[in-house]
């Protein structure tokens, strides 16, 4: 069968069919490429990957990502890193905090927040874990002129530190020194498609540059409030061998609970732009 795809999100969101990961030809990879950029969020379902394949797959187009927070890559695969509430000798075997329950967009606490993230699903909770992806750039273009106006050249504060209060997760020195603060641009521009998106991720900021904090928590929340409307988001219902890369120039996601005494374990690898365009704001 061909490589097919349909809608699966309100005017974003795809779901290719027809192809195995594993064992891409460089026009199907090109063509998921293609439907990505244009649909943020892609999902490839009865994936069959070993981490070969992740890894192989992902350096196709770009950078691979290595996460700051080591203790939760894969031993022997540093690219990837594990989600999992899974115990394993007495350590977490991957990250699975409360402060993924909250509207974020991947590393925007990074210098270089990182482009794409992709997900491949090995074990699900029989109750609950849907993942939930809000449309910022498809949000963007809706937004009242009065308010693109208002909000332009407006840039946002984020810090790791705000994300390990929500998770309850100690950094150490090394990861702090690596993830100083930052500030981002409230508005981003994607440097291949010249698209303009909202750049808000709730469970990272600490407020909007130079704003008090009331307005800035007001501005904050009206344009959140706006970008998780129905007619922004789509729910992704976990399978196993589900594969999902989705991209955080131009969306937010959050995760669903579920039950703690339910397995969860999802393999994640990410990519970076390239070097020419590391400044993609």
């Amino acid at each position: 069968m061909p490589l097919q795809h349909r809608l699966v999100g309100p005017n974003f969101a795809v779901e290719i069919t027809g192809v195995d990961i594993a064992n891409l030809s460089e026009a199907e990879a090109a063509r998921i490429h293609e439907l990505w950029l244009a649909h943020r969020v892609a999902v490839v379902r009865d994936q069959n990957l070993k981490d070969d394949d992740l890894i192989a797959f992902t350096s196709r187009f770009g950078p691979l990502f290595i996460h700051v927070r080591e203790q939760f890559l894969k031993r022997d695969r540093p690219e990837i890193m594990l989600i999992s509430n899974i115990k394993e000798d007495g350590r977490n075997l991957g990250e699975l905090g409360d402060g993924e329950l909250e509207w974020h967009s991947d590393q925007a606490y990074a210098a270089r927040p990182v482009h794409a993230t992709l997900l491949y699903a090995v074990e699900l909770p029989a109750d609950g874990g849907a993942t939930w992806f809000a449309d910022t750039a498809g949000a963007y273009a809706r937004l009242p002129e009065e308010t693109k106006a208002r909000i332009d050249g407006l840039r946002q504060n984020y810090s790791i530190e705000a994300t390990v209060e929500s998770q309850d997760i100690a950094l150490n020195d090394h990861q702090r020194q690596a993830m100083p603060p930052v500030s981002h641009p409230l508005v981003r521009t994607h440097p291949d498609l010249r698209r303009k998106a909202l750049f808000i991720s709730p469970s990272h900021t600490t407020g909007i540059d130079g704003m008090e904090k009331s307005a800035s928590d007001a501005l904050l929340a009206e344009l959140h409030d706006f970008a998780t409307r129905p007619d922004f988001t789509y729910r992704h219902d976990w399978r196993p061998g589900d594969f999902v890369i989705f991209d955080n120039t131009s969306t937010m996601h959050r995760r669903e609970a579920f039950p703690p005494d339910q397995r969860r374990l999802l393999k994640r690898t990410g990519f970076e732009f390239t070097e020419d365009r590391a400044t993609p704001f």
